[in-house]
């Protein structure tokens, strides 16, 4: 299997189809799969996901007081 990549934007044609306005790549299977180095570690997961929960909890705190000072 074969992905197709843009390295520029992806825009609308006029006939709806999908145009990049840089300069498509091709890659295989394999070669997505030899990325796996760049992902992220479980470390890594872990402070992002409590940096969101903080930031829910963040917005939720927010508009509970708005609220209630209305």
């Amino acid at each position: 299997m074969n992905f197709l990549a843009c390295d520029g934007r992806w825009a609308l044609g006029a006939d709806g189809s999908a145009i990049c306005t840089g300069t498509l790549k091709v890659f295989t299977r394999e070669e997505m799969q030899s990325e796996v180095g760049s992902a992220l570690t479980w470390e890594q997961v872990a402070e992002i996901r409590g940096d969101v929960l903080g930031l829910f909890a963040i917005a939720f705190g927010f508009l509970v007081l708005k609220r209630l000072l209305k």
